[in-house]
């Protein structure tokens, strides 16, 4: 499989790529599109600072690698315009790993073979949108990772390839506990890879049934917080 980890920075994109790069029988790439905060030039400019500066401070010269043989892209506009769509179809990626912080257009999910893949820290269908880590809580819901086949909508796309419920008993804020779970990207990204890498990957229906939850008001917030302090 060819896959490409979707990113604004180089950095965030990178910690994927150590996750997954020895998942057998695939060829990644990185693209980043420029920060939607940062003109063209000041973010090609920042990522090659960072690209330089994690090759220099770990030794680690895998991205020099990755810059000269070409699996590591930039593109001069946004994920959906036509020439990064262009772009992305002269790659010819099966599959893409969500690293950015946009929603991504139909013209840009269809540059790929199977779709992109999104790391969503709630359970699908039950919670989608905003804070469902801390709506889960206080409805005294399961609280874990769901990865899933991407749509235009919010969180709604069709095929959840896997969900898995995790324990944050340990973790005595909101805060905490939400870092924990964004940083298990690499972990379940990882997961998903293998899934499909052994080709017979088995589809759960993410229905609609569930709900969409919005940002969580800060009187309700502190419950949850006395709440996971208090686990």
């Amino acid at each position: 499989m060819r896959i490409g980890i979707l990113a604004h920075s180089f950095s965030a994109a990178f910690s994927i790529y150590k996750a997954v790069e020895d998942v057998p029988g695939q060829q990644l790439f990185i693209i980043l599109s420029p920060s939607p905060h940062r003109s063209r030039w000041t973010s090609y400019l920042a990522n090659l600072a960072r690209l330089v500066f994690t090759s220099v401070k770990r030794f680690n010269f895998k991205p020099l690698q990755l810059l000269v043989t070409r699996r590591l892209i930039f593109l001069g506009r946004a994920f959906h315009d036509q020439r990064s769509v262009d772009t992305l179809k002269q790659l010819k990626l099966d599959v893409g790993l969500h690293k950015a912080g946009v929603i991504y257009r139909d013209v840009t999910i269809d540059a790929f073979r199977l779709g992109i893949l999104n790391h969503h820290i709630g359970i699908l269908p039950a919670y989608r949108g905003r804070s469902v880590l801390e709506w889960s809580i206080l409805q005294s819901d399961p609280v874990g990772v769901t990865v899933f086949f991407i749509d235009s909508g919010i969180d709604t796309g069709s095929q959840i390839l896997l969900s898995e419920r995790v324990d944050i008993s340990r973790y005595r804020s909101i805060a905490e506990a939400k870092r924990y779970l964004f940083e298990l990207d690499q972990v379940f990204l990882r997961k998903a890879l293998v899934l499909l890498s052994e080709g017979k990957p088995s589809f759960r229906q993410n229905d609609g049934t569930g709900r969409r939850y919005f940002v969580m008001s800060k009187l309700f917030e502190s419950v949850v917080e006395r709440l996971v302090q208090g686990s």
